[in-house]
């Protein structure tokens, strides 16, 4: 499992990625843009689940 620094990190460069293709020129950019929102929106789920466990120690 990544860390949470490694998440962030891969957060920061999804949205560098996002940033780089802003407005989509072609169709395939805008499938790109979509897949690049939906990771990071996953990536930022995890975050906020991995939040919540963080209350309970093993």
């Amino acid at each position: 499992m990544q860390s949470e620094a490694e998440i962030r990190d891969r957060i920061e460069a999804l949205q560098d990625e996002y940033d780089s293709h802003d407005p989509p020129t072609s169709g395939l950019e805008d499938e790109a843009e979509v897949a690049i929102l939906r990771a990071i929106e996953e990536l930022e789920w995890v975050l906020e689940e991995r939040d919540e466990d963080d209350s309970f120690t093993i």
